[in-house]
This record gives C-alpha cells, structure tokens and sequence, in this order.
C-alpha cells in the first residue's frame, strides 16, 4: 500500500489537494507552517527542516514499522539527502549519483559538456586557482558556490580591482569559477515521466544577477509555437541525454544565447523552477509543476499537459527592496495584469539577498513574448513612479 514521506519547503503547497487519494498516508515534515494539512497522515512543521536531520532520523524510525514506498522533496537543498534515503530503504526514485549530478555545480558541468557546450570554469581548491584561471581566461569571470542557488552569493569580477577586493573576504572552501558569458538567458521548465512530457520555454527580463545592482527581476514566457522554444526544447533533450535521470522528474534548465547564436548551458536542475514560474505555468497552460511532478515520482495518474497552444502567454516582474521603508502602491490599473501582490512577509527596510527577493510582483498576459515583454515595462515603470519612500524613525 502506497505510504509516501516528504519533505516539504512551499509554504503554500496544499498537500491534502495535490494527493486526495492517499492524503492519509502523506507523512510531512515542513521548513515552512503550512496551512490545510487536516488530512493527513502526519504533519510537523520543522523549522530550519531543510538545514537540520530531524526529519530524516524521523523518516528512517518510522519506516520500521510501517516502509515508505517513496520519499519525496519539492526543495533542492533536500535532493540529496532524500536519495540517500532512498537507496538506504530501497526505495526507487532519483539516485545519489544523479542529485549530486544536479546539485554541485561543477559536476553538473562535467556531465552536460559531454553533450552541450557549457562555460568553461574549474573548482576552487585554494585562492591561487582563481588567479590562474584569471591569468588563462582573462576577465570577467564569475565566482560562486558550487550548491548555492538563486543566485546567492555570486560574484562577477570584471577587473583586477574587484579581484583584489574580493581577496579581502574570508575564503570560503565551496567555490568554483567559470568565465562570463555574453547574451540573454533562458529558461526551460519540463516535468518529463513515461507517458508524460510537458516542457516550457522563457526569457529572464534581465540577467538575474541584475538585482545585486538594483535591476528588477522578471521572466518572459515564448510560445510553445515558437521556433525558438522548440530549439531550447531540444536542447533540454540533449542536456538530459548526458545524465543519469529518475524515471519521473522536474528540471529547471537555464541557457544563454551568446551573439554567435550559440546555446551554451549555465545550470540545471532536477526540481520545479522558482520564483514565479509555477504561478506563470498555470496561467498558461493549466499546469501545476509542483503537482504534476510529485504525483508522478509518486507513480500516481496526472492530467495530461494541453495538446494545443495557449491563446495567451504571461510575464512577471517583481520589484526589488528598496533597502528603506517605502509604501507600495495598489494594483496597476491595466486590464491585462492578470496577478498583483505585495509581499507581507519582508521587512520594511529589507536589501536583495537573493534573485527571488521582492517587495511585490505583477504578472501580466499577451498574445506573444514581445507584447508581454511591453506590458511588463509598463507596469514596472508604472509601480516604480509611484513607490513612496517613508521616514525613518
């Protein structure tokens, strides 16, 4: 009989609703509190759950008296461990060779370059291999942590002077470095199991490394039709083909287009993308990521993706903290802004720590990636003129 543990971090993920069927038979463990959970199985909110063992400990003295059939994670800091877990109960799902594959990014790299191009980079044992990468590649180069994600932490270093200030930090022990590449990036978001294949393409507003300097965030849907979506598409295919990948799963790809019209792969991940891109799929295509590949690493039946296009496609752009108080302004007042909210739980004078950071987000709708991408401008500039910044006590 079906008996799934998970480890949750969504903080709106409806647990009772995504798995009807067999809700009295979830046993959940949740970084965040999460609201609806009368149903079932289990259910303790863990704080800090994706940092601490609690939830595996509990998960491994529990499947003695009663064995799990899958173990399952909507969080990426929790692939791994989740795998172990697996393996160490027998139970199937993702390996521990391929969540590591997924997650250290310099081993992500290995793996794709045998079927993709990818930046060049090396891992970063001690300072001096930095500096040798610089004196080989020459500037700009980007540094970050090898399993660190929505662009936490990450620094570019143009020129010698950022480099002689990035040496003044404490050296930290998980780095890698590789070379900046040039051009727009993409986003592909799939949930790919037998007899199931759903697969989204779109175009980040801005380099999301733009918000340490104070740009917005956002991200551009392309239709399905596109001939440009159906390139990232295949091009998901062929990062795939390189990897030792579960029998159901999500991934979240990002690719840059270089000005030599070269596709050359950034990251992947084996997870449902973040930051808006659930809400823009289920404005689009109906599609829950979350749900749909869940119930599917589950072995449980899923409605089938859309067979036709959408009529519309959607965008979003979220506004950064300001780093002070500020008061934000209501709703645009445009009949195209599908989704307007603020967010409640950010403090009012809150810097960007990370790409998804945000005081509020609009989506909007359009018949195409270029009217969305219009749309988008209009609401953000919109919004901005009309931030009012508040006295400090």
């Amino acid at each position: 009989m079906t008996n799934i543990a998970v480890i949750n971090y969504g903080p709106r993920l409806d647990y009772p609703a995504m798995f009807p069927e067999v809700a009295d038979r979830l046993h959940v463990f949740s970084h965040h509190e999460l609201a609806g959970t009368e149903g079932l199985g289990g259910y303790e909110h863990v704080p800090e759950c994706e940092a601490v063992p609690y939830p595996e400990l509990m998960i491994r003295r529990m499947a003695r008296h009663r064995p799990f059939t899958h173990i399952i994670t909507d969080n990426e800091y929790d692939l791994e461990r989740v795998a172990r877990m697996r393996e160490d109960l027998g139970i199937p799902g993702q390996s521990s060779a391929s969540a590591l594959s997924f997650r250290d990014k310099v081993v992500m790299k290995q793996v794709a370059r045998r079927t993709v191009p990818t930046a060049r980079f090396a891992r970063l044992a001690a300072f001096t291999d930095l500096t040798d990468f610089i004196a080989e590649r020459g500037f700009p180069v980007v540094v970050k942590p090898v399993k660190q994600g929505g662009s936490r932490d990450i620094t570019v270093l143009h020129h010698d002077d950022e480099l002689v200030a990035f040496s003044r930090r404490p050296w930290r022990e998980d780095l890698m470095v590789e070379e900046f590449v040039k051009g727009p990036m993409y986003h592909v978001d799939a949930v790919l199991a037998p007899g199931y294949r759903f697969v989204a393409s779109s175009r980040y507003l801005r380099s999301c490394l733009g918000v340490f300097s104070g740009d917005n965030n956002g991200s551009v849907q392309l239709r399905p039709d596109d001939p440009f979506a159906r390139r990232l598409e295949n091009f998901l295919d062929r990062v795939l083909e390189a990897f030792d990948t579960p029998e159901a799963g999500a991934y979240h790809l990002e690719v840059f287009h270089t000005p030599e019209d070269e596709l050359v792969m950034c990251e992947i991940a084996s997870r449902v993308g973040g930051d808006r891109i659930p809400a823009l799929t289920r404005a689009t295509y109906g599609v829950d990521l979350h749900t749909a590949s869940l119930r599917l690493s589950c072995q449980l039946p899923c409605e089938p993706p859309p067979a036709d296009p959408p009529a519309e496609v959607h965008g979003s752009v979220s506004i950064l903290p300001q780093g002070r108080p500020v008061r934000l302004p209501d709703r645009p007042p445009f009949p195209w802004v599908r989704h307007y909210e603020v967010n409640e739980q950010i403090a009012p004078d809150a810097v960007t720590l990370y790409s998804a950071s945000h005081l509020c987000f609009v989506i909007v709708s359009g018949v195409d990636a270029a009217e969305v991408e219009r749309r988008l401008l209009q609401a953000e500039a919109w919004l901005m003129e009309r931030i009012e910044e508040l006295p400090t006590a």
